[in-house]
């Protein structure tokens, strides 16, 4: 007889919608925001800002220059990225410098 009650509440879950729409929400993440270590550059991002969307400039330049995605970082990799900064090495180093040289590029 434990059997058909354990049976019945199992059929409950199942049939009962308000389960099953109250978990499909949780999967619509909103996007983590995420901070620019690069230079400032106008249209592309301000240094050390927190956006919520890559910048529309921004997406534009990663066709011509793939490496400034490596620019916009979850804002818990901030400290690597200065790290990288600091000593003048790394991924993060590598695409401030191409930035730079776009930015350079922009001003002319």
């Amino acid at each position: 007889m434990a059997k058909k009650k354990s049976e019945a509440v199992a059929e409950e879950i199942v049939d009962d919608e308000s389960v099953i729409e109250e978990a499909a929400p949780a999967e619509e993440k909103a996007p983590e925001p995420l901070m620019y270590v690069g230079p400032t550059i106008p249209g592309i991002g301000i240094q050390n800002r927190v956006y919520t969307e890559i910048p529309a400039g921004a997406q534009e330049a990663f066709g011509k220059l793939p490496e400034l995605r490596n620019l916009f970082l979850k804002i818990e990799q901030y400290p690597m990225a200065e790290r990288m900064l600091r000593e003048q090495k790394g991924f993060v180093f590598s695409a401030f410098s191409k930035a730079l040289a776009l930015k350079g590029g922009n001003e002319s």
